[in-house]
C-alpha cells in the first residue's frame, strides 16, 4: 500500500514537473517569460519615444535651416538692391562734379544725403548677417546633438529592424542638416567678408565727394583716397549739418 501511494506521488510529481516545461504551463519558466517579455515591452517603448523625439527634433533643425537660409537670400537682395541705387547715385554726383558746378549746390546735397542713407542700409545689413550667423552656429550644435543620440539609441535593447530604418533615415537627415550649416556658416562669412570690404571704400569715396560738393569740383583735400593739393580758394560757407562725414563747414585750417 505505502509503495502504490509513492508511486502515484511520483506520477503526480512528474506531470507538474512535465506541465511546467510545456508550452504555456505554469511552472517557474513561466514567470521567467513574463519577465522577459516586460523588459522587451519596455525597451521598446523607449526606443519608440526617443525615436519619435528624434524626429520632431530633426523637422525643426531643417525648418529652422530653411528659415535662415531664406533670411540670407532676402538681405542679400536688400543689401544688393541698396548698393546698386548707392551707385548710381554717386555715379550722378561724381558726373556732375566732373562738370563743375556751384559749392555747396543743393541738388547734389540732396544725393550725397540719399547715398548715404543707402550706404547706411548696407551696413544695417551686415548687422543682420553678422546676427545670423550667430544663430547658424548654434544650429551646428542642434545638429551634433542629434547625431550623438541617434547613434545612442541605437544601442537601446527591444528595437525593432523598423526602428533602426527609421533611426537611419533621422542620422541621414541629421547629416544633410549639418551640411546645409556649413554651407550656410560659408556663404555667410563670404557675403560679411565682401560687404565690409565695400563699405570701407564707399566710405573714403563719400568724404571725398563730400569735399568736392564743398567746393564744387571733384578733388580731395589731403588724407583723403585723391588728396594731395591745398585747399586754396575754397568758399567759407556752411552746407550741412555736420553728420558722418557729410558735407560740413571748412575749418580754418582748410581755408
Amino acid at each position: 500500500m505505502a509503495l502504490r501511494v509513492t508511486r502515484s506521488a511520483a506520477l503526480l510529481l512528474a506531470a507538474v514537473v512535465l506541465n511546467g516545461c510545456a508550452p504555456g504551463g505554469s511552472f517557474l519558466g513561466s514567470s521567467a517569460s513574463v519577465s522577459v517579455a516586460g523588459q522587451s515591452q519596455i525597451g521598446t517603448a523607449t526606443v519608440r519615444g526617443r525615436i519619435q523625439q528624434l524626429r520632431s527634433d530633426q523637422n525643426a533643425l531643417a525648418a529652422g535651416l530653411a528659415t535662415q537660409r531664406g533670411q540670407l537670400d532676402t538681405t542679400r537682395n536688400q543689401m544688393q538692391s541698396d548698393t546698386s541705387a548707392y551707385q548710381s547715385l554717386v555715379q550722378a554726383i561724381t558726373s556732375h562734379l566732373q562738370r563743375g558746378t556751384t559749392p555747396g549746390n543743393p541738388d547734389l546735397v540732396t544725393q550725397w544725403n540719399e547715398a548715404q542713407a543707402k550706404l547706411d542700409a548696407v551696413t544695417l545689413g551686415v548687422g543682420q548677417l553678422n546676427s545670423l550667423a550667430s544663430q547658424v552656429t548654434t544650429q551646428a550644435s542642434v545638429a551634433g546633438y542629434l547625431i550623438d543620440n541617434v547613434r545612442a539609441t541605437y544601442n537601446v535593447g527591444g528595437a525593432t529592424d523598423d526602428d533602426h530604418s527609421q533611426l537611419r533615415a533621422i542620422e541621414s537627415e541629421s547629416g544633410r542638416s549639418i551640411q546645409e550649416v556649413d554651407r550656410l556658416i560659408g556663404d555667410l562669412n563670404a557675403e560679411i567678408g565682401r560687404e565690409n570690404g565695400f563699405l570701407g571704400r564707399e566710405r573714403s569715396n563719400l568724404a571725398a565727394l563730400s569735399y568736392g560738393i564743398n567746393v564744387g569740383r571733384l578733388g580731395a583735400p589731403r588724407g583723403l583716397p585723391g588728396g594731395g593739393g591745398n585747399a586754396t580758394g575754397m568758399p567759407r560757407r556752411v552746407v550741412m549739418a555736420p553728420a558722418s562725414g557729410s558735407p560740413t563747414q571748412l575749418s580754418a585750417a582748410q581755408r
